[in-house]
């Protein structure tokens, strides 16, 4: 009898400190049995699969051309725009999970199809320079199903203000 309170107590114990551990923000991740991601809309329709854990040599790659880019001097109200091209270098197909900028005035538009190994893809980003003056320097960060999970790409540009004169 104490044998079996004290399994009990040993066991919800362990179930109550996993339970207070940080979440895997991956862990959300559907992936399907050749391990690539499941679009969060068609989730309903497949099953949940553990995300699988590759070895280091397995994982995608991806290669940007310039992942740093100059606007140069900018009118304020330009909107202006860039393409960032990458390739997969890796062994498995590359997905683009997500792109997030690092303000409202960029909008990045990304490759949503898986990428073969060898193949490119792009990451197009429009920026409004409304409101803004100066030199700006922004981010895009994207989440990636590489064993890194991110690459940040940067952008700047020096943001002259309006002359009077139409």
């Amino acid at each position: 009898m104490i044998k079996n309170i004290m399994t009990f107590i040993v066991v919800a114990s362990l179930l109550s400190t996993a339970s207070c551990k940080k979440k895997d923000p991956n862990s959300s991740i559907i992936l399907d049995s050749n391990n690539m991601v499941v679009a969060q809309d068609q989730s309903d329709q497949m099953a949940l699969v553990p995300k699988k854990i590759m070895k280091p040599g397995e994982y995608p790659k991806i290669e940007i051309e310039n992942s740093d880019f100059d606007f140069g001097n900018i009118t304020q109200g330009d909107k202006v725009s860039h393409v960032f091209k990458f390739k997969n270098t890796g062994k498995s197909d590359l997905v683009i999970l997500d792109a997030h900028a690092s303000c409202g005035c960029t909008v990045p538009e990304w490759t949503k199809t898986p990428i073969k190994n060898g193949e490119s893809g792009e990451v197009k980003i429009s920026f409004n320079s409304e409101g803004k003056m100066g030199l700006q320097q922004k981010t895009v960060t994207l989440r990636t199903n590489t064993e890194i999970g991110s690459e940040i790409i940067n952008f700047k540009a020096n943001i002259n203000p309006k002359t009077g004169k139409k």
